[in-house]
């Protein structure tokens, strides 16, 4: 038999364990979550597919690392335009414009090798889906001889073995290609981390992303809403947390699949303001989900209580809710309040904007609460 003060600790052991192991849990399943609603939705390549024009195909490449989300989905679109081309090839050659169809055909095969290359660049030499670029090059190569050298070839048979061939390498991009995710955190005040750090852990733990923790400098603010000191906490966040400089990460051309802020006020905080490039505003530019996470956590209050609402509700109109494409908050219930605040303040109460707001406040819970729920007893005793 324990004695009563042994008892109480081996019960408190169990117990922080418990809690521990349900705060990882729920980081891991709003990081999963983030990632399953996340939809690319911009185009990343414009380029023509008709008889006068050229199939233009310019990815950036980013070298030694696996293919990311949007890279994969730009050569995607290629094969898609690739496709169109040969419709268009087809209907060249049956009406006797040989030339064009041969423009056509060069210009497939330039897209064939520019996306081979950003494979080859992403994923290493002998990648299987480069050997099948290269079978359906061999094949342009051949249709574009037989065009220059033979009036009566056989249309279906040309536009025939390079749809087949097409089809081999989409379906090769699609089943051999595993694509990385990247996602950026951009804490200000390093007092203000616990907000983000749970969901950091669970992505950073993600063999398939890559998750960059970039600090971003902010200001004291004069009366007339200038700027005063500037102030960098880099170098107060834990040990364990690998921080990379705001300066040194360029979001133009990394263009991250989603970005997480805590501070979303923008230029409306008349004490302090992060550097307005790290504005919400700004930042939607680059990614395609952008999504805020409080860094505070307030009294739950229940969606009919309008009076405790009436005192809180200046947070829920904050530019960062407005710009983000997801806001998540500490529980079902001030989901419920951020709503019913928002179809207020912009007088929209139809069930298409009940919809919007429904879809993008996500009542998963503040990864603060995940933050005291995993401190060890040893932390603080």
């Amino acid at each position: 038999m324990y004695p009563l003060k042994e008892k109480f600790r081996v019960t408190y052991f169990f117990l922080c364990a418990a809690v521990r192991m349900a705060a990882e849990c729920r980081a891991r399943i709003l990081w999963q979550m983030v990632i399953v609603i996340i939809g690319i939705e911009r185009l990343f390549c414009k380029w023509r597919c008709r008889c006068s024009g050229y199939l233009q195909f310019q990815p950036k490449k980013r070298q030694g690392q696996d293919m990311r989300k949007a890279q994969k989905r730009q050569i995607e679109e290629t094969i898609r335009q690739m496709e169109e081309a040969h419709d268009e090839m087809k209907r060249c050659i049956e009406q006797g414009i040989t030339v064009q169809a041969k423009d056509l055909l060069a210009d497939c095969q330039n897209a064939a090798v520019a996306i081979g290359t950003l494979i080859e660049d992403t994923e290493g030499e002998g990648h299987p889906t480069v050997m099948v670029l290269e079978e359906y090059c061999e094949l342009v190569y051949q249709n574009h001889e037989s065009l220059s050298s033979d009036s009566n070839v056989s249309t279906n048979r040309i536009y025939k073995s390079l749809r087949q061939k097409l089809i081999k390498v989409s379906n090769s991009i699609r089943n051999n290609i595993k694509i990385r995710t990247e996602a950026v955190f951009l804490p200000y005040k390093a007092s203000m981390w616990d907000s983000l750090e749970s969901v950091w852990k669970a992505a950073d733990a993600d063999p398939d992303c890559d998750a960059y923790v970039i600090p971003v400098p902010y200001f004291d603010k004069n009366l007339d809403g200038s700027f005063r000191e500037m102030h960098y906490e880099g170098d107060q966040y834990p040990d364990y947390v690998s921080v990379t400089k705001y300066d040194k990460y360029d979001f133009e051309v990394r263009r991250p699949d989603m970005i997480y802020i805590h501070n979303p006020y923008d230029e409306l905080n008349y004490v302090t303001s992060v550097h307005p490039f790290f504005f919400s505003d700004n930042l939607k530019k680059f990614t395609d989900k952008l999504v805020y996470i409080p860094y505070f956590i307030l009294d739950e209050i229940k969606p009919d209580e309008d009076a405790r609402i009436e005192g809180m509700k200046h947070f829920c109109t904050t530019p960062g809710v407005f710009n983000a494409d997801k806001v998540v908050v500490q529980s079902e219930d001030m989901k419920q309040v951020y709503i019913k605040v928002l179809l207020d303040a912009t007088n929209d109460h139809s069930e298409t904007a009940r919809k919007y707001w429904n879809h993008k406040i996500l009542g998963l819970g503040s990864p603060k609460i995940d933050k005291v729920l995993s401190v060890r007893k040893e932390d603080y005793l």
